[in-house]
């Protein structure tokens, strides 16, 4: 068995329940009317769940404006199903507008999530912290014209001064279009080494607290460890197109053989595995997900898995990536379980 494919009227049923039952007062009815919804199809629990976790992505949001939305007639009923039969009045259009102008702290999330919106801004980001949240996608314009694109559950902070641009990848993993300035280097620290360019593009991804892979598209950079490493002699390798390297605070800067259209391949919503194990592959879905992947024992780790998939219809890739590897997936309270199918 594998995952169900979440009809989006369903989902979007899903959506109204949320708001309906996220008032000061919820009556007896109304619940006993969400529970039948909930209990008459499984794909409804499917999507209910689907968009729970999209609501936690834009903050785990305690209170939506429900009153506040029938004082001010944006919303005529709270019934989902009165909802959505006018979309005027419904979650994707009026109310999110409302929304929007009630809880502006809140808009830009529930745009990215609701209408699958990916944001490009252009700040002026001096000092300034950018994140994106699980499974999102955030593209910011720095005030020197250079482009950075967050990669889900990714964070930077930017100093922007007249000598220098600083950058600090904090976690995740985040691909650089550099404007080009000779007199202001443009620095990223990240994993206890620094990695300068002028005008170029690259990747980063900090897999952990000490490593990271840098790899460039366009241009040269150059990686240095930072001083203070705890590696004997200081390094530093100079990267050109389709060139990567590993840095390891511990070991080092070595050759990575992650591919270039393996590293970018997020920038267009996707997942790209060649050959690799169904650890690997996991470990790289997970990121993506607020429910979580696990394997259950009875499955080999020696499996591996090759293709494209969708980083963004992430209910449709689980179910792919289970086909593709002939395993069974199933929902086990707030995980998925991977495990070998039924005899």
């Amino acid at each position: 068995m594998t995952a169900l494919q979440i009809d989006q009227n369903v989902l979007d049923q899903a959506y109204a329940w949320i708001v309906a039952l996220r008032g000061e007062s919820v009556s007896e009815k109304k619940l006993e009317k969400f529970s039948g919804w909930l209990a008459e199809d499984k794909s409804h629990q499917l999507a209910w769940d689907e968009a729970l976790d999209l609501w936690e992505t834009m903050g785990a949001v305690s209170h939506l404006p429900v009153d506040e939305l029938l004082a001010e007639g944006s919303v005529a009923s709270t019934d989902p199903a009165e909802m959505l039969a006018d979309p005027q009045t419904g979650v994707k259009f009026g109310l999110l507008e409302k929304l929007q102008s009630l809880w502006k702290p809140m808009a830009l999330a529930f745009s990215l999530v609701v209408v699958g919106f990916v944001a490009v801004f252009n700040l002026q980001p001096e000092g300034e912290t950018f994140a994106a949240g699980t499974g999102q996608y955030l593209a910011v314009t720095l005030a020197d014209g250079s482009v950075v694109e967050l990669n889900t559950n990714s964070e930077i902070s930017v100093s922007l001064t007249e000598s220098r641009r600083q950058v600090e990848l904090h976690r995740g993993e985040v691909f650089f279009t550099v404007a080009k300035d000779k007199e202001r280097p443009f620095v990223v620290d990240v994993a206890g080494a620094t990695v300068r360019a002028v005008g170029t593009a690259f990747n980063i991804y900090r897999v952990t607290d000490q490593s990271a892979i840098v790899s460039v598209s366009e241009g040269i950079v150059r990686v240095e460890e930072a001083d203070g490493s705890s590696v004997t002699s200081a390094q530093s390798k100079l990267l050109t197109v389709d060139e990567a390297v590993e840095i390891d605070a511990v070991r080092g800067l070595s050759e990575s053989n992650v591919e270039h259209l393996q590293a970018t391949a997020w920038r267009q919503g996707q997942l790209f595995f060649e050959n690799t194990s169904i650890g690997d592959a996991v470990e790289m879905l997970n990121r993506y997900l607020h429910k979580k992947v696990i394997v259950a024992d009875d499955v080999s780790r020696s499996i591996k898995i090759s293709g494209t998939f969708s980083s963004r219809q992430k209910k449709e890739t689980l179910a792919a990536v289970a086909q593709a590897l002939g395993l069974e997936l199933t929902p086990r309270g707030n995980k998925w379980l991977l495990s070998q199918p039924n005899p």
